[in-house]
């Protein structure tokens, strides 16, 4: 039975004997073996491209938004009234008129029968005027033939002076109510005050009108005014008509809904509007584009601004000396730029634009010419790690060594 006892004792320590005899054996290894020197990883230099900077002249462009109005606008009315008896093929919607083209006619027998009729009342009066003219002499040679008998004070009586001023401001009443009755005569002939296109068409031929009576809505081709809204910042930026002997800055607009990338037409600014937008709270300004519906032969291709519509503007500003000019997309968290220095390594640099578009920015001081902008992207940034631009050396590792170049 003992003998049995020690048997099975013995198997079961058995594994565990060995294994810690393993044990101690790895031990004794680890401890008594060649230890390896610790060595500092190696820093990875990140893959950049790099833009050399350059210090030059460059001109404030100012991006906003702005909407079209016309220039002139006319609610057309009748000033006589009568019936509509003709139109003219141009009196419809989109119609164009030149000025002075008459738009229609209303009915003019009445007042061709008024114009007459003070005619003849203009007649009557020159023949009574040459009546008391008459009148005038024979009385003058009486009064010279009593001598001093008549005194000065009826002498006036005498000379029948009352008579004539009786007799020239009937006259003059009756060539003044000629001249209204043809006045009217000619009103009823409606005119285009201006080179207009018909907006809207109020009447048709049959319509009795009377005085006041609206006809028409025309809008002005000549000209249309694009209303722009600026930060009040930017107002300064702006030429006025008459400063720096400009007839005020350039303006491009681009109808970006409609036109396709790249187009644009020409507008000058006429000036700011001295208020600021109800809504948010931005400087008003008014730019002038010409010939907006391209009808003149020298901007038949040109495409048409649409009246009302919501456009993009470019406003040439004034210029700047001796500025670097840094993409918008190089600029970081809004005033810090990233460098590449003489030593490959990441320089973030914080500057304060002279001017911030949103395309460009405008830096006077704090970059110099022939400094290595980064132009790519970095997910992490942090001043001082290593870059390299392809086809150049990596920079040196904290282990001493240079690398080569290439991905």
């Amino acid at each position: 039975m003992t003998t049995l006892l020690k048997s099975a004792l013995k198997k079961r320590w058995m594994p565990l004997a060995i294994l810690l005899a393993g044990v101690v054996v790895v031990a004794v290894v680890v401890a008594t073996g060649p230890e390896a020197p610790r060595r500092a990883p190696q820093r990875q230099a990140r893959l950049v491209e790099v833009m050399p900077l350059e210090v030059t002249d460059a001109q404030v462009v100012i991006g906003a938004m702005g909407t079209v109005q016309p220039a002139l606008e006319v609610r057309v009315q009748a000033q006589v009234g009568g019936q509509v008896v003709e139109v003219s093929p141009s009196f419809l919607p989109g119609g164009l008129l030149r000025e002075g083209e008459g738009l229609l006619r209303i009915d003019p027998r009445e007042y061709q029968f008024a114009v007459r009729q003070r005619e003849g009342d203009v007649a009557r009066a020159e023949q009574e005027l040459k009546l008391e003219e008459g009148r005038q002499d024979i009385a003058r040679r009486e009064y010279e033939l009593l001598g001093d008998v008549v005194d000065e004070d009826d002498a006036e009586l005498v000379l029948r002076q009352p008579q004539l001023e009786t007799v020239n401001a009937a006259h003059d009443a009756a060539w003044a109510a000629l001249e209204k009755a043809r006045l009217d005569l000619e009103r009823t002939e409606v005119k285009a005050p201006f080179n207009a296109i018909v907006e809207e068409k109020l009447v048709d031929p049959g319509a009795v009108v009377t005085p006041n009576t609206p006809l028409a809505v025309l809008v002005g081709t000549d000209a249309c005014w694009v209303e722009v809204l600026l930060p009040v910042g930017d107002l300064a930026w702006v030429l006025m008509p008459g400063e720096e002997g400009t007839d005020g800055s350039i303006v491009r607009v681009r109808q970006d809904a409609v036109w396709e990338d790249g187009v644009w037409r020409e507008g000058r600014v006429l000036g700011s509007l001295g208020s600021l937008d109800a809504q948010g709270r931005m400087a008003r300004v008014l730019v002038e584009v010409a010939d907006p519906f391209s009808l003149r032969p020298e901007n038949a291709a040109e495409l048409a601004l649409l009246v009302d519509s919501f456009v993009g503007v470019e406003i040439l500003g004034r210029a700047v000396s001796d500025v670097v000019v840094v993409d918008r997309r190089y600029v970081h968290d809004e005033a810090d730029v990233w460098l590449m220095d003489d030593d490959d390594k990441l320089r973030i640099r914080t500057v304060e634009p002279v001017y911030a578009g949103e395309d460009r920015v405008l830096v006077a001081e704090g970059l110099e010419a022939g400094e290595r902008l980064v132009t790519s992207h970095l997910s992490a940034p942090v001043e001082g790690m290593p870059l390299r631009v392809k086809g150049g050396k990596r920079p040196v590792g904290a282990d001493g060594a240079e690398g080569t170049g290439g991905r």
